[in-house]
Order: structure tokens, then sequence, then C-alpha cells
């Protein structure tokens, strides 16, 4: 199958200073976070070494755009997680001031009503549980993905518009292992029983990603610290379980997520936009900066945004709507719109100007 567009090859936790302490299997919500939203789908079985069947729910965070063809379609990929269904959530609620205000899903609550547009707003469930995952890394989470979101009937029509991916930390490893999986499979007649439609579904996706944000993903790996924390925290909430294996993929200097990331850089559009959020502060005394801005910004030159009073933890914890890690973060969705409008004036003025030259005598 050829390709019908150009490519450029370029070269959660709790808001505190650390996870939940909680025993295995206990179910843990947020105060003041809003019931979670409607799930749009499960169906992407996926088998495991303990012959356990995942499911991958997708999570509809603006359900009254109702829209096939919204204007824009935001992808939230969540991070390490801990062990609960609502775990996901954790990743995107923001962090109160001097502990007075309540915490809040900001995607669901914000994005619709400041982006003042018809936009319709996922956020993704994966395995990615540090104590006990079941996958082995990253790429089998982006083949599964491909099954459960982009082949999905129900949201096939989504990807004929513009489409962004927002992600933290582990969720950019994903969000790349995803976008890689897709160019795969666009240019492979079969793969993992995906047809000609199926390849289609991945060809539109790709040609009309506009922009990626990344806050705090380790693309190089991160320090010896960021392996350790979470290895660290592994033992602290169950002590007799061996490490994720998922953990090898936060190591520093992983030849795999290397080789991920030219992967990536092969299968995205010449002018997609990419964005990234670097944390300022260490986690505490005893932990450093866990993603080093070498790594954070592995994948671009500019537009990249240094968050002075955050941490790896609170990174996507925009305590308000005036916070850096927000308001950026919003410029880039207007602007992945405004690519789009800037798109369609001149396919219009191209239009046109063919009309008015057949209507030359």
């Amino acid at each position: 199958m050829g390709n019908s567009f150009s490519l450029h090859k370029r070269h959660d936790v709790d808001v505190s200073q650390g996870p939940p302490k909680k025993r295995k299997g206990d179910f843990m919500r947020i105060p003041g976070v809003i019931n979670a939203p409607p799930v749009l789908g499960e169906n992407a079985a996926s088998s495991s070494r303990q012959g356990t069947h995942l499911k991958y729910p997708v999570h509809d965070l603006n359900p009254d755009c109702t829209s096939k063809n919204p204007n824009l379609t935001i992808i939230f990929f969540h991070g390490i997680v801990y062990g609960t269904d609502d775990d996901w959530k954790q990743t995107w609620t923001t962090r109160p001031i001097d502990g007075k205000e309540e915490c809040i899903c900001w995607p669901q609550m914000w994005i619709p009503k400041d982006l003042n547009d018809n936009v319709k707003i996922l956020s993704l469930s994966y395995d990615s549980n540090v104590v006990a995952s079941v996958h082995n890394d990253v790429t089998e989470i982006g083949r599964n993905l491909i099954q459960s979101l982009i082949t999905d009937s129900r949201y096939e029509t989504l990807w004929d518009k513009p489409v962004a991916m927002v992600a933290y930390s582990f969720g950019g490893l994903v969000l790349k292992s995803l976008v890689a999986e897709m160019h795969k499979h666009m240019y492979q007649k079969q793969t993992n029983n995906l047809d000609v439609k199926a390849q289609n579904c991945c060809e539109k996706f790709l040609k009309n990603l506009k922009g990626v944000v990344f806050y705090s993903v380790p693309h190089a790996g991160g320090t010896l610290d960021l392996s350790k924390y979470f290895k660290w925290q592994c033992q602290q909430i169950a002590k007799d379980t061996t490490p994720s294996s998922l953990l090898k993929n936060m190591e520093s200097f992983d030849p795999k997520m290397e080789q991920l990331s030219i992967d990536f850089n092969k299968s995205i559009c010449e002018d997609i936009n990419i964005y990234a959020f670097v944390e300022g502060l260490p986690i505490n005394n005893e932990w450093g900066i866990l993603v080093p801005m070498a790594s954070a910004i592995r994948l671009l030159k500019n537009n990249n945004y240094k968050i002075e009073d955050a941490n790896h933890l609170t990174i996507c914890k925009p305590p308000s709507k005036d916070h850096l890690s927000y308001s950026k973060l919003l410029e880039c969705l207007k602007n992945f719109m405004k690519k789009k409008k800037n798109q369609l004036c001149h396919l219009c003025h191209v239009m046109r100007w063919h009309w008015m030259i057949k209507q030359m005598p």
C-alpha cells in the first residue's frame, strides 16, 4: 500500500509527594473528582502471560459533543498506575493550592468550556500497572490500542478530522508505540488480522494528526532515579511483588526506547507540531528530577516549556487555568484547530482559482 502523504524523518498518582499508599486491590477515589465519564468501548482483548483477557476502555470526557466529525479530537494517555480501575483519572487531576481546592479532572471540566468549540475528548486506559502488569513492554500496548481505538467503527469518522494527542510520562512511550505500530500496518497487506479498511483507518489518523503534547516523557530514558523511584514504590505497595517489566522502558538509554523514537519520527507527517513540558523540581530531598530536560525534549528543538514549580508527579496537574502547564496546552490545541481552518481556507482558494480559470474564454 502506497503512502499518500509526505513523511518526515527526524532524528499517577496522588497530588502529594508520592503515590497513594494502599493495599493491593484497594479501590481509591479522588476527593472532588466527578464520577467516571462514560466508557465508549472495551472491545480489545489481549492475551497475557497469565492467560487473562485485558480490555482497553475509551473514556468520553466530553459526551456533549455528539458530532461524528468534531473540529478536533483530543486523546489523553495516562502514566504509570498502581492497581485500580480509576487510576487513569489520577494522571489528569488538578493539584490543590495550599490544600484548599478540590481536585478535578481538568480535561473533562476545563477544555470543553475553554475551547468553546465542537471537540471530542477521549482518555485511554491500558495496562501500565507498575505493581502487577502482565505486559512485556509498550509495543504490545500500542498494538492492542490499534484494535480498541483506531479501527473501531464507533470512532472511525473521528479520524477524518484533525487529531491531537496529549501524554504524560510512560503514556508518551505508549503514544509513540501506537503511532509506530499504525505506520507498520499501513505498509503490510495483513498484520494481526487487520484488513484494508483497518489500514485506511491508520492512514487517516496519521494524516490528520496535527499535534502532540508531551508532559515529562523519558524519550531517551530518565535518570537512574526514574526506574529506582517506581521500583521503590512497588516495594512500598506490594512488598512481595516483583517489579513490572514495564519499568525497563523507563531506564536510562534503553536501546529499545531509542529505536521507538526513531520509528515514531518516521511515522509522522512533516508538518506535525510537537510540544514538550519539562519538570523543574526534584521529587524531594531524596529523589531528584526524574526526567531531565535532555530526555524530555529529545524529539524537538523548540516548543519546550519548563514548569519551574512542578516535579515529575505534578507536572500535568495544573493548580489553575492560568498555570503554564494548562494555559500553554490550551494555546497549542487552539493552534491545531487554527491550522485546520487555514488548510480549509487554502483549499477554498485553490478551488476558486480553478473555477475562475475554467470561466475564462
